[in-house]
């Protein structure tokens, strides 16, 4: 997997996103509008544009937003239609192809990349009868018949012809150059389609960071052992002291009362002892599981969303100068989107010029979304000196 960094995106197709441009990207790259103006999907587009051929990455994506309403989900390949692009006027029972563009600039090899996909129909052996040829007297005995009829023996599945093409080299995608990589995929619904088989390179080291992602524990053992191999450990209890003061250790801990084999993540704290990190607050969650995070994505592109998210406004600042300081040393380069207009007043006061901080505010329109840069310095005199909002 490569690491590097983003000079320019431009997003022509992905769910409501039209022709945005966001150009000369900085180190730290701030996404600000009003409700429903396409900073999630920023993010969401730059995950699929720097994994364009894994489809774990596409469905996880597709999915992100989700993530607290597991009983009510989308089907995965509705939620996988949804990340195209798709003619507005058109009814959603017409809604039989899609496409996704997307362009860039910068040390990846990949400069364009498109997406189209295809409903299909397949014809599939039922899961009763399946269980009949298998031998499963169980189901057998229960059935006052024999399985004759043809409706029980087949049944009729949804399923998708996904198509992604990339180019290489800086291309027009409909100048009639040919794709310098395609990729064909076949998915269908109830299936494990994730471990389609296919390539997954070229790819760029990236890591996610949603609003409610840190209230899972999936992957949150390996990272904080990665962070401990790293010597990275300290610098991640560094950051949670900036919400509790009282935190001395962390720790992967299997606890003695326990009648099962499942370790958890223990916080030593001075006032309470050694505490589970489910019984501490949201921000410390969120912050331990930014840092973790970071730690995973050294030289890469990290993305967070709600940047300011469970963070108390008075441990703003301090958080996001130890964001910056750790984004610069491990050489990563982050998009964040955010509501706050504190949260953009305490990264202009934890950088410099040299830091490189980048605003763009989105404005969709009917045939595109609009963007409006602000560099370090013309963001400094608008706030400090005009007091002007820049979020909408």
């Amino acid at each position: 997997m490569n690491t590097g960094s983003l000079e320019s995106i431009i997003i022509h197709k992905f769910r409501g996103v039209r022709d945005l441009e966001l150009k000369d990207l900085g180190h730290i790259n701030l996404l600000v509008g009003i409700n429903n103006s396409g900073k999630t999907s920023v993010l969401e587009a730059l995950s699929i544009y720097c994994h364009p051929l894994d489809i774990k990455v596409w469905l996880s994506t597709a999915r992100q937003r989700e993530q607290e309403y597991r009983m009510s989900r989308t089907p995965s390949l509705d939620a996988l239609q949804w990340l195209f692009a798709h003619d507005p006027l058109l009814d959603r029972e017409k809604l039989k192809t899609g496409t996704i563009s997307i362009s860039g600039s910068g040390s990846f090899p990949v400069k364009q990349m498109k997406a189209t996909y295809e409903e299909i129909e397949g014809m599939f052996v039922s899961e009763k009868r399946r269980r009949l040829v298998a031998g499963d007297d169980q189901l057998a005995e229960s059935e006052d018949e024999q399985i004759g009829e043809s409706e029980d023996l087949l049944e009729v599945r949804k399923g998708l012809d996904l198509k992604v093409e990339l180019y290489t080299e800086q291309l027009n995608l409909f100048d009639g150059e040919e794709a310098n990589i395609i990729e064909d995929y076949q998915l269908w619904e109830h299936e494990f389609f994730f471990r389609a088989s296919g390539k997954k390179e070229p790819s760029l080291l990236t890591s996610v960071v949603t609003p409610a992602s840190h209230r899972s524990d999936i992957g949150q053992f390996r990272l904080l052992s990665e962070a401990r191999f790293h010597n990275f450990k300290s610098d991640v209890l560094d950051l949670l002291r900036q919400m509790d003061h009282n935190i001395s250790d962390i720790e992967i801990l299997l606890s003695p009362e326990s009648v099962s084999s499942r370790f958890n993540i223990y916080i030593q704290h001075e006032r309470l002892g050694l505490a589970p990190v489910s019984t501490f607050g949201d921000g410390v969650r969120r912050l331990l599981h930014i840092a973790l995070k970071l730690a995973s994505v050294r030289g890469g592109i990290f993305l967070i969303d709600e940047l300011e998210s469970t963070i108390h406004t008075e441990a703003l600042q301090n958080s996001f100068s130890w964001l910056v300081k750790w984004c610069k040393e491990m050489d990563v380069q982050l998009f964040a989107t955010t509501h706050s207009l504190e949260a953009v007043d305490a990264l202009l006061d934890v950088t410099e010029y040299e830091s490189d901080l980048v605003l763009y505010r989105l404005e969709p329109k009917e045939m595109q979304t609009r963007v409006v840069r602000h560099d370090w310095d013309r963001l400094k005199r608008l706030r400090e000196e005009l007091g002007q909002e820049v979020r909408w």
